[in-house]
């Protein structure tokens, strides 16, 4: 594990952000070792990664997941500032999706959509205090600025569940 991301990692002051929904899970540094099992190792510790499409690469390391699905999210340790991923669990593949072009810029995403689920992070609360389509689409545009080039499914789709 690399330094310079458990530092950013110990920094952060929240674990989890819930919006309506769905969460996503931030991995403490002591839950990482046992976060890999499944993605680049198994149970008995085996190297699960390879360099073929679709295989689990040395260098992605789970950093969290998001739990409506329990797709992971993970970063790229060998990439200039960590860009942060998810795959869809039960593909067969492994087909990495961006979230954000680096950590730091990924928490600036989660900062963002934790602010905006003040009063909102269940479904009750959520259907109590709807998000107005300005709200989202300033949290989108914020988002966007922050990663360009990087899509912006992963938050379109949380900020649209929050919505119904």
């Amino acid at each position: 594990m690399t330094p310079e991301y458990l530092i950013a990692r110990e920094a952060l002051a929240f674990r989890i952000v819930s919006l309506g929904y769905r969460s996503v899970i931030l991995l403490s540094h002591a839950e990482l070792q046992e976060g890999q099992v499944g993605y680049s190792v198994d149970p008995q510790g085996r190297a699960l990664t390879g360099d073929k499409p679709g295989d689990w690469r040395e260098s992605w390391l789970v950093i969290g997941y998001e739990d409506q699905c329990g797709d992971p999210i993970f970063i790229d340790v060998v990439a200039p500032k960590f860009p942060v991923y998810t795959a869809p669990q039960g593909m067969g593949d492994w087909l990495p999706e961006l979230v954000a072009t680096s950590f730091a810029n990924f928490v600036r995403a989660l900062t963002l959509i934790k602010n905006l689920s003040v009063g909102r992070e269940t479904p009750v609360e959520r259907q109590a205090n709807p998000i107005s389509n300005n709200e989202g689409r300033t949290i989108l545009e914020a988002i966007s600025s922050e990663n360009p080039g990087a899509p912006l499914e992963f938050w379109e789709t949380w900020l649209n569940d929050a919505r119904q």
